[in-house]
Parts: structure tokens; C-alpha cells; sequence
């Protein structure tokens, strides 16, 4: 039981760097370049394990991202729907 809530809240957490990975990747549109290290050791590894199996950049556009992010979604769907009781305890947690 522990251990599958802690591994909900890891896809969580790793989902809210993959939103932070795209809004910095934004903001390179304006000349930032602001991606810390820790966050490229984390979200580099997802992405070039997904890049190896599907091609995922089309001219300047990187879907690599929205796949995980898609991958992560329905990963959480088939935890909640294998254990039911899961969600319920998940949502204790969320909100303390």
C-alpha cells in the first residue's frame, strides 16, 4: 500500500518538473535560459529514453515532453483503476 502511494506521488511530482521543464523551455524565447541542473538530471533521462524508441521532434517542435506527460497520465489511470482504494487514499494525502 505505502509503496504505491509513494510511487503516485513520485508520477506527481515528476509531472509538476515536466510543466516546470516547459515553462522554462518558454522563456528561451526571450533570451532566459533558465533550466538548473537538478531538474536536467531528473527530466533528461525520461526524455532520451522516450527519444530512442519514438521519433518525437517534428522541424523545431519537441513532443518529447507532452508524451511523458501522456505516458505519466495514463499510468496513474491504470494504478487507480488495478487499486481502487488508491485514489481515495491518494486524494487524503494531496490534501493533507
Amino acid at each position: 500500500m505505502i509503496i504505491i502511494l509513494a510511487f503516485l506521488i513520485f508520477l506527481r511530482i515528476l509531472s509538476y518538473l515536466i510543466i516546470l521543464d516547459i515553462i522554462l523551455s518558454w522563456l528561451t524565447i526571450f533570451g532566459l535560459k533558465l533550466r538548473p541542473k537538478f531538474l536536467s538530471d531528473i527530466i533528461d533521462p525520461i526524455y532520451n529514453s522516450i527519444k530512442k524508441v519514438i521519433p518525437t521532434t517534428i522541424w523545431p517542435l519537441d513532443f518529447t515532453p507532452i508524451i511523458v506527460y501522456i505516458f505519466i497520465f495514463f499510468l496513474t489511470g491504470l494504478i487507480f483503476w488495478l487499486f481502487p482504494w488508491s485514489q481515495t487514499e491518494f486524494l487524503k494525502i494531496l490534501n493533507f
